[in-house]
């Protein structure tokens, strides 16, 4: 059972924001690369003559960071995160702490958290694929909040900065006995009803999905959901794509996911802002000497592997970012890329 699902699921599409290209939705690598573009520009604006350019692409970035020549590492950077980012969904399709379904608030937090100290953790190590990896799965999960809760519809328009704050208490969570959803709603093409006093009160719930739910409880819905009931998958709050539940929300939850990836790589950058992080002998000689800069522009992957793709005709490693950059050098007259997900040369 549990495998027809899950090949159901890659076939179809699962309970998240999306993987595959929707019309005029945002899935999670357009998520995740307008965070990234965006946190990066707020990065390079230390440097001198940055002006945010239009627009905002990873080649257009890069330009504007004085880094033209390495674009391409960049986006392989991007990539990887990314595809770690909607692994999420392939390999933990039913755990609700990792989607942040059926109100699982705390334990959805707690992946946050801990995934924050082990960033910080394999970078301070030279771990900087794990780094990669772990990025990209907890961006997943918590990307996933804006989507899959009720926040939006409590008219919520900036992040919940409590799910990347240990001490910050998650506002006001519906307990195991408060009933949040209404039970007779009709299908009129908007999703659930959530209870009016849930809404009032600004208690924070969140979509049950999967086989069952609690007596009140509100669905995720989707096809795939079958707490909804015998063809009542329409009867949910998720708000993944613009034909949702909630779907008429899916540009606004999209929004403060972006915004929240934001703050959360903010927050990686400014827990690891310490100068063990630069690695002189493998960034180029006319990186910026602004300290936080020159640290985010130069690679900071494995020196081992950096040393070994050094030959002796002048090669040149560098990238635009720690954690989103590949290794880039000169083979003689031969560019060579080497991506981080295989740690071999690709192309």
């Amino acid at each position: 059972m549990r495998s027809a699902f899950l090949l159901l699921a890659l076939l179809i599409g699962v309970h998240t924001f999306h993987i595959k290209e929707k019309p005029n939705s945002k899935n999670h690598q357009d998520i995740t690369l307008i965070a990234i573009l965006r946190a990066t520009a707020k990065v390079c604006e230390s440097a001198e003559g940055f002006e945010k350019p239009k627009p905002l692409t990873a080649e257009t970035l890069a330009r504007s960071c004085k880094k033209d020549a390495f674009a391409g590492n960049f986006q392989t950077g991007i990539k990887i995160i990314s595809y770690y980012n909607q692994q999420t969904d392939t390999d933990h399709p039913l755990s609700s702490k990792h989607h942040f379904d059926s109100e699982t608030f705390r334990d959805g937090k707690l992946l946050i958290i801990k995934g924050l100290d082990a960033i910080t953790t394999f970078m301070k190590s030279g771990k900087f694929e794990d780094a990669q990896k772990t990025l990209g799965q907890i961006l997943h999960t918590l990307q996933d909040f804006y989507s899959h809760s009720n926040w939006i519809e409590l008219g919520e328009t900036e992040p919940c900065t409590a799910l990347i704050n240990l001490e910050e208490n998650i506002p006001n969570p519906a307990d195991a006995k408060t009933e949040t959803c209404e039970t007779d709603t009709k299908d009129t093409n908007t999703g659930a009803t959530i209870k009016d006093n849930i809404l009032q009160n600004k208690i924070l719930t969140s979509g049950y999905f999967g086989a069952r739910k609690k007596k009140g409880k509100c669905s995720h819905g989707g096809t795939l959901d079958f707490t909804t009931g015998f063809r009542r998958g329409w009867d949910g709050i998720n708000k993944d794509a613009i034909d949702s539940s909630h779907g008429s929300l899916h540009q606004k939850a999209a929004n403060v996911a972006i915004a929240a990836s934001v703050q959360l790589l903010e927050k990686i950058w400014k827990s690891n802002d310490e100068p063990t992080f630069y690695r002189a002998e493998v960034c180029p000689p006319n990186t910026h000497t602004a300290s936080v800069l020159r640290r985010f522009l130069c690679l900071r992957g494995s020196l081992t592997r950096a040393r070994a793709c050094q030959t002796n005709t002048g090669a040149e490693i560098t990238g635009i970012s720690g954690i989103f950059a590949g290794y880039r050098w000169k083979d003689g007259n031969k560019a060579v890329l080497c991506d981080t997900i295989s740690r071999r040369v690709c192309v």
